[in-house]
């Protein structure tokens, strides 16, 4: 050791030899070896414990206070369940929350004096949250604003009774209460000066008051009005928004509301126009714009939320208070239909004809169209239902702007072949007058051409004049059947009456532009509710897959069908059947069911025919009858005029080129069709669209010259120019 020791020295020791270069670097590390050693000494007898009482500070608390997580509390944290009462007055209100429990022994809590209201379950929470846990939040290097506030201090603080500054008071389970006093907001932090009613600080005998900060977050809720505490939900959630039976939307016009338009379901869809599953209901005889009404409008329904509330309860319906956000909710007004708003939609997903079909209409009442300082637009929206005024985003419900256009398919009139069952082309100016009267199945389809009085239109032939008549002709192939013959010019013209199109957008000035007294022309076509050919497989009872058979369709959808039977006591009871199907050949009726095999529908009785088709084998008695609607499209034709002053002053009235107006009408004929083939009108309602539309001069004249065409035998060019 004592050698160790003296080698040591000698490092340090002067010498007249050089000092190699390991004793140099030994030199070094003993250095930094003595300078760690010292470190490690300071660390452990000063700086550590001073850390360590830095981490266990607990500063001087006054009686209530409790210090959590290095910030001071002003009281403890209660429990939602401690909390019975909370009283708040602010600038906007004075109001009261009281608790009670739920169904579950949960906490929950309704404004007094609106106990109907339903609370935002989110928005209470936050607001409890507030009320309960008073953390401080004083700038950086302090604990509180101060300890010894004056009445001058407390008058910068705004918190001197002169201010009437916000407050709130909790009421707990115990029997006792707090008040928090609510003052300006802090300048160089977030959060708001306040004080706790009753806590003082005593100094030499002098009272000062206690100035704390807590977080900002009061600005939206003990600090807003109690309007933030409400639901956002304008109306309910519906998961069956797509099976809507009946939307609206309405404007004020002249002295009242009248409706925009109106959309109902399909009673039977897969029969008639075209599968499609809504129908436009007013203006009557447009088809509607399915993919835009079912992602544009039914999409937004589903779930209706206000980004806010503004205001609710039994003080909406003074008028100080609606026409603030621009609406008129009169009661009387609103209930004759001559209210100011500016719009108002309902809906309902309910049969129309059940009991509370009535009852379970949303609707709402809109503002107009506003746009607050960030450029984004919204509306006042008005619900009847929750008894509340929200804010809506216009995006939402752009649908609320619509032209009519907006919400039309663009064809004329779009139906099934198969459901037709005549049509007419009437115009004096194209020499047209032909009614074409379809009668049979799809093999046997057969159109009669008269006149539209019920004159028979003939036909030159060598053998002398002859009924115009076009029969389906086909023949047998090795895929199946081709048809052919004059039948299939025919067919060709219906496609093209079924594909005019609308000028929904047409611009069209409508200052010079006027209608003319008198249609040049009208279309009218009747349908029936009938179903369409089909190719299935027949199976037997073992569920064996036989021949591949063709239904040829074209049968009448009935409902309420019924079947009198005679019991054996003589009383006659009627046999109900929701729907059933008949054959206009054998004239009777037949039901449907769906097989398992391949889930298609098919008759309950049936065989397959020699040449491939299915007949019907099993009917209901001939006692059987049933209803359906026979339905009667109307489209007049009118030419447009543009008139104007020319440069000499005359004034000059010429036709317009490039447009005609259309306005249909649609009848409903309600019938009773009796086994047999005797029907008996039961019911008929007539609408005539008010609003008409535009359509290009030779989208319309395609059809009269293939009309011609077909009348001339000429072949129709289906994918012409619209």
């Amino acid at each position: 050791m004592r050698t160790f020791l003296q080698k040591i020295k000698a490092l340090f020791t002067k010498s007249d030899v050089p000092k190699t270069s390991l004793q140099k670097t030994a030199i070094i590390s003993i250095i930094f070896a003595a300078i760690a050693l010292v470190g490690l000494i300071v660390y452990f007898a000063i700086v550590s414990p001073i850390l360590h009482a830095k981490e266990n500070y607990v500063p001087e608390l006054f009686e209530g206070e409790v210090y959590q997580n290095g910030r001071i509390y002003m009281l403890r944290t209660y429990d939602r369940a401690e909390l019975v009462t909370i009283e708040i007055k602010n600038d906007n209100e004075h109001y009261k929350l009281n608790s009670y429990k739920d169904e579950n022994g949960d906490t929950q809590f309704e404004i007094e004096g609106h106990e109907d209201a339903r609370l935002s379950l989110q928005q209470v929470s936050y607001f409890i949250a507030d009320v309960r846990n008073l953390i401080t939040n004083s700038p950086a290097g302090q604990e509180r604003i101060t300890v010894t506030a004056t009445e001058e201090d407390l008058k910068a603080y705004e918190l001197d009774k002169a201010s009437d500054p916000a407050w709130f008071e909790v009421t707990l389970t115990d029997g006792t209460s707090y008040r928090v006093n609510v003052g300006k907001s802090l300048v160089t932090t977030t959060g708001y000066y306040v004080t706790l009613e009753g806590r003082k600080n005593v100094v030499d005998g002098v009272e000062y008051d206690i100035v704390y900060a807590l977080q900002s977050s009061l600005a939206n809720t003990v600090l807003s009005g109690s309007e933030k505490l409400i639901s956002p939900e304008l109306a309910p959630y519906d998961e069956n928004i797509y099976q809507t039976t009946m939307f609206s939307v309405e404007k004020f016009k002249g002295e009242k509301r009248e409706p925009v338009v109106i959309v109902g379901l399909v009673a039977d869809q897969g029969i008639s126009a075209s599968s499609q599953v809504y129908e436009m209901l007013y203006p009557a005889s447009y088809v509607i714009n399915e993919d835009d009404y079912g992602a544009e409008v039914l999409t937004n329904l589903a779930y209706i939320t206000a980004t806010e509330i503004v205001a609710y309860g039994e003080e909406i319906y003074t008028p100080e208070v609606y026409e603030k956000f621009g609406l008129d909710l009169d009661p009387e007004r609103i209930g004759e239909g001559t209210d100011q708003n500016y719009a108002m939609m309902y809906y309902s997903t309910k049969d129309p004809a059940s009991e509370d079909f009535a009852s379970s209409l949303i609707t709402l009442y809109f503002s107009e169209k506003q746009t607050d300082i960030s450029g984004v637009g919204f509306y006042y929206v008005y619900s009847p239902e929750k008894h509340v005024i929200g804010k809506v985003l216009a995006e939402t419900f752009a649908f609320i702007e619509w032209p009519l256009a907006k919400y039309t398919n663009p064809y004329l009139f779009f139906e099934y072949f198969t459901s037709c069952e005549a049509f007419e082309i009437v115009s004096e100016r194209e020499e047209l007058d032909h009614r074409f009267t379809l009668s049979g199945k799809e093999r046997t389809r057969v159109a009669n051409v008269t006149t539209s009085g019920g004159d028979i239109v003939y036909k030159e032939t060598a053998g002398g004049s002859v009924p115009l008549v076009y029969q389906t002709q086909y023949k047998s192939t090795a895929t199946g059947v081709e048809y052919i013959g004059d039948f299939e010019i025919f067919r060709d013209l219906y496609y093209v009456l079924i594909t005019r199109t609308l000028a929904l957008y047409a611009e069209v000035d409508e200052e010079i532009t006027s209608i003319a007294d008198e249609p040049m022309a009208t279309i009218k076509i009747k349908t029936a509710p009938k179903d369409h050919p089909i190719s299935y497989y027949q199976y037997d009872k073992n569920g064996k897959r036989g021949a591949q058979l063709r239904d040829e369709g074209g049968n009448i959808l009935c409902h309420e069908v019924l079947v009198p039977t005679t019991l054996s006591n003589g009383t006659v009871r009627n046999i109900p059947y929701e729907k059933a199907f008949y054959d206009e050949e054998a004239k009777r009726f037949f039901l449907k069911s769906y097989d398992n095999n391949d889930g298609n529908e098919k008759p309950s009785g049936f065989k397959g025919t020699d040449i491939g088709t299915v007949e019907v084998t099993t009917f209901l008695p001939m006692s059987a009858y049933g209803e359906y609607i026979e339905t009667l499209y109307s489209y007049e034709i009118y030419d447009l005029y543009d008139e104007y002053v020319d440069y000499d002053g005359n004034t000059v009235r010429q036709m317009n080129s490039t447009y005609k107006y259309i306005v249909p009408t649609t009848t409903k004929n309600t019938y009773r069709l009796i086994s047999g083939g005797e029907k008996e009108l039961i019911e008929t309602t007539t609408e005539r669209a008010e609003v008409g539309v535009y359509i290009r001069t030779a989208t319309i004249d395609k059809l009269f010259s293939d009309t011609h065409k077909l009348l001339n035998g000429e072949a129709i060019d289906t994918m012409g120019v619209n």
